[in-house]
């Protein structure tokens, strides 16, 4: 009787595997890309929230087309890009929808103060991104800010000063971003930033107001908005709110 090799069979099966398996996983990867390829391609594009710039320019300035892969847009980068390239847009958000779709939601930039630089007005958003240079005529109901100049400005770009005035600048951030939270913008005039540690302003027409040190501007802001309120409607004077606890009124 033939005596049957089970062992040598076994040996071929595996050795069979052996060679199957990675071609098998060489398919699968073949095919995960084709179909990569052929079924995420963007076939619509749609933006929301732009009235200065249209639908187009927005996808112009994001570098995204028609026909690009879905799975490897830079979505950070494009929104990126349509943040440095259009002044106007103050934020930018790209969403990708399955299985080709893009969409596009950008929040525009609203003209909130200006600085001067070498007899220059550039105005600026409340994060302080430059927007374009203005004439006189042209910076009606904005704040005019004091003592921060800018270095080299580029229309589209977030403003930089010197190192010495870097803290002035962040002040000056927080300041104007509280500011435009809470409403107050066509009411604050002259922004002196010259002491960093107590900026002053006008507001209302009325009263010299004393901010103090950089510590919750929004809160000390909301405490000016409650003292005037309890004022009569023809005092004047200083508010003095550097303390951050308590509204200082000196009349004139």
């Amino acid at each position: 009787m033939a005596k049957i090799d089970r062992y040598g069979v076994a040996r071929k099966k595996k050795k069979k595997s052996a060679l199957f398996a990675p071609l098998t996983f060489l398919l699968v990867c073949v095919a995960l890309v084709f179909g990569m390829g052929v079924f995420f391609r963007v076939q619509s594009i749609q933006v929301i929230g732009t009235t200065n710039y249209t639908a187009e320019e927005i996808i112009e300035a994001a570098g995204i087309d028609t026909g690009d892969n879905l799975l490897f847009v830079n979505k950070p980068a494009a929104a990126a890009r349509i943040y440095s390239r259009l002044p106007m847009v103050e934020k930018a958000d790209v969403e990708s929808v399955m299985p080709n779709r893009i969409i596009i939601t950008v929040e525009e930039s609203s003209a909130l103060a200006y600085v001067n630089w070498m007899g220059t007005n550039w105005v600026i958003t409340g994060n302080c991104k430059l927007l374009q240079t203005a004439t006189p005529e042209e910076l009606g109901g904005l704040i005019q800010v004091l003592s921060v100049t800018p270095v080299d400005p580029e229309s589209g770009k977030a403003m930089t000063v010197a190192e010495e005035d870097s803290l002035k600048l962040t002040y000056l951030q927080d300041l104007l971003g509280a500011i435009q939270d809470l409403g107050m913008a066509a009411d604050v005039r002259d922004l002196d930033m010259s002491n960093v540690a107590n900026p002053t302003f006008q507001y209302l027409g009325r009263f010299s107001v004393r901010m103090g040190p950089n510590n919750n501007s929004e809160y000390k802001l909301r405490m000016l908005l409650a003292g005037v309120a309890q004022l009569a409607a023809d005092e004047t004077g200083t508010i003095n709110l550097a303390d951050g606890t308590t509204v200082r009124f000196t009349p004139n």
